[in-house]
């Protein structure tokens, strides 16, 4: 199939690569770049696009947002150059190793210049991006400085004089002849609606299996708004639940016995309690709170917290062993250590978000 798309796209495009044609083609009215967008290829999140929200209420904007959307989800079926035809804009895209790089333009946008504008792109996105960070990204445009690179590229493939003095199209012209874009159009990346029969005014009240996704008027009901990952972690392993079950006591015993050791020292008995075991007492309460909490919620530096938790602890069971029986500090010391290994080793689950491009 991909092997007739691209002897066809050699064919489409050959008339406007030759040589001759290349000078001409820089005095033709310059038709429009009206959105550029890089998405990641691995999953479709959108990395970085063209902020113009003056032009977010054009029809060709809208649509043509539309189509990265369908196009991104199945980019892995075309080969490195593709050409999307759709009814009012044409949408040409350039991948490589992580990255795929869009621009919409209008229906008689030159493609040499269209594919010559990305490829200016992904020189520059491979400059300042490795791949690594690429493949690290989380959210969605992470990479949003890179925006007014995208607008300044647009605007200088938008405007005749900006081209007809800067560019030189030779090694994209040979190259265009002799890697040729794949051709595609709409009906390639989603499927003709379905047709139902007219229903009368008694069928309607009739109940009708439809199938899931698909409207009673034969279209097909298609959520195009989720793309990328988010993270949310795991459910608790059934070590980490043990040792919630047991600080949960810890604490309360620290309770106890920080508010007695409170309650019964002063500074004039030298040989009771210290003051201080109390207050060692409520801290290493809140301590194990705290890491129940880290434990249980999501946090950014959660893996840094829950370990000066437990280094804390640790320390607070050094100062307590004049109060406190050796065995007990262990006891305390496994606790919070159990508590900081489940924190490490609770992993994330992939869960599609919805967003808008």
């Amino acid at each position: 199939m991909l092997e007739k798309l691209t002897t066809k796209a050699r064919g489409k495009y050959s008339c406007f690569v030759t040589g001759d044609e290349t000078s001409s083609l820089l005095l033709r009215p310059i038709k429009m770049i009206v959105y550029a967008t890089l998405v990641r290829l691995a999953d479709g999140t959108p990395l970085s696009a063209t902020t113009d929200f003056a032009s977010d209420a054009d029809q060709r904007v809208r649509e043509g947002k539309r189509c990265v959307k369908l196009l991104s989800k199945q980019l892995s079926k075309f080969g490195k150059r593709v050409c999307l035809q759709a009814d009012d804009l044409t949408l040409h895209c350039v991948t490589d190793d992580c990255t795929a790089y869009m621009v919409v333009c209008e229906p008689n946008y030159p493609h040499i210049l269209a594919f010559s504008c990305l490829d200016e792109l992904r020189k520059e996105f491979n400059i300042l991006y490795t791949l690594s960070v690429v493949n690290s990204v989380r959210r969605p445009y992470a990479f949003i400085e890179f925006d007014s690179f995208l607008q300044r590229t647009r605007q200088k493939y938008n405007s005749t004089r900006a081209i007809a003095s800067r560019l030189n199209l030779a090694d994209m012209t040979t190259d265009l002849n002799l890697n040729p874009p794949t051709y595609i159009k709409m009906t390639h990346l989603e499927p003709p609606p379905l047709s139902t029969p007219n229903l009368s005014s008694k069928a309607l009240h009739t109940p009708v299996n439809i199938p899931n996704g698909v409207l009673p008027n034969g279209t097909i009901n298609k959520d195009n708004n989720t793309v990328g990952i988010s993270l949310r972690l795991r459910p608790v392993s059934w070590y980490g639940w043990l040792a919630i079950v047991f600080a949960v006591p810890c604490s309360l015993l620290d309770v106890y016995r920080g508010a007695v050791a409170v309650s019964m020292s002063s500074l004039e008995e030298m040989d009771g309690p210290s003051p201080w075991h109390g207050i060692f007492f409520l801290t290493e309460m809140i301590l194990f709170l705290a890491q129940i909490r880290v434990l249980k919620k999501y946090n950014k530096f959660r893996k840094l917290e829950t370990i000066c938790f437990f280094v804390a602890i640790l320390l607070l069971n050094g100062l307590l062993l004049d109060v406190r029986d050796w065995w007990i500090c262990i006891f305390y010391i496994i606790v919070s250590l159990t508590l900081t290994m489940a924190t490490f080793h609770r992993p994330f689950e992939k869960k599609l978000p919805r967003f808008h491009i």
